[in-house]
Parts: C-alpha cells; sequence; structure tokens
C-alpha cells in the first residue's frame, strides 16, 4: 500500500508541474510575445546630448589643444633654452603632461613647496629648458606635470612620462 501512495504522490506532482508549463504568464508551452518597440522622435527643444548634471557650467571662448595650450611664443622659447645660473639641485622625478588650461612652460612638482624659477634637464637626452615650478602638494616621490609647451620644447613626446632632474635657480 506505500508503494501506490506513494505512486500516486508521483502523478499529483507530475500533474502539477505540467500544469505550470501551460500557466498564462508564460508557461513552457506558450509562445512569447516580443516586447513592443517604443520609438521616441526628439523634438527641436530636445538637447541632444544631454549634458551630464555634474558638468561644469559656462563656455569655452576656444577648445583645448596642442595649439592652444602651448601658448607660448618662439622669442620665449628660445629665452628659456639659454643656460642659466642654478642654485641647487631638487632631484629627479617623472613627468606627465600637465592640465591643458594654463599655457607657459611650467613643471607642477612635490619637490618645491613655494613657486619660483628653476630649470629642468631631461635625463635621457640633456635637452634643457628653464621653467617655472610650481608647488603640487603631494608627496614626494609622486610625480609631476608638465606643461604641453614644455614638453614641446625640450622635443619630449607628450604621452611619455619623462625623467627630468630639476634645478631652483
Amino acid at each position: 500500500m506505500a508503494v501506490s501512495i506513494s505512486k500516486i504522490a508521483a502523478g499529483v506532482a507530475l500533474c502539477g508541474m505540467l500544469a505550470a508549463c501551460t500557466a498564462p504568464n508564460g508557461g513552457l508551452f506558450e509562445s512569447k510575445k516580443a516586447p513592443e518597440t517604443v520609438v521616441q522622435t526628439p523634438t527641436d527643444t530636445d538637447i541632444r546630448p544631454k549634458p551630464r548634471p555634474d558638468a561644469p557650467t559656462g563656455t569655452v571662448d576656444k577648445p583645448l589643444t596642442a595649439e592652444t595650450a602651448s601658448n607660448v611664443s618662439e622669442a620665449e622659447i628660445k629665452a628659456a633654452s639659454q643656460p642659466t645660473a642654478v642654485s641647487k639641485d631638487k632631484g629627479i622625478t617623472i613627468a606627465s603632461l600637465g592640465l591643458l588650461n594654463q599655457d607657459g612652460l611650467w613643471l607642477s612638482t612635490p619637490l618645491v613647496t613655494t613657486e619660483t624659477k628653476g630649470r629642468v634637464i631631461v635625463e635621457k637626452s640633456g635637452a634643457s629648458l628653464n621653467v617655472t615650478l610650481l608647488p603640487n602638494g603631494k608627496a614626494s616621490g609622486s610625480g609631476s606635470q608638465m606643461s604641453i609647451a614644455a614638453m614641446q620644447a625640450l622635443g619630449v613626446p607628450i604621452t611619455d612620462l619623462v625623467e627630468v632632474r630639476v634645478f631652483i635657480q
């Protein structure tokens, strides 16, 4: 008798499973309909693309490019390339391209604590340039950022990390 009750229980369970396969909410034996596609047509007042909520406001007078960021004359580069007396070797730092919103010949570095005049020498090539040394407030060894004009004047690709020796004038 125990065997027949288990057979009955198995049959009831099988019927319940088959009933679930044909359920109205998308069972196994029902065809699934593709969701309806909603097409929205933009109007003349829609702004595309939508601005990010955290995007800075204001307008840019001219786009920042290599040409506009390196707003340094040939005369300034020639003058900055002339050797000058240096008073103190501050050490070696790795420099990458700095922000393009500040033109001129500069190096933002943790090797100085106040803005001062200095000179950088590219360790690999020996190219040198007088620059304004700007403190970046970061920990020593964290690297430096160089202006695009300074990198171009030193003949360094702007995508490189450049090892430079820094001197204070």
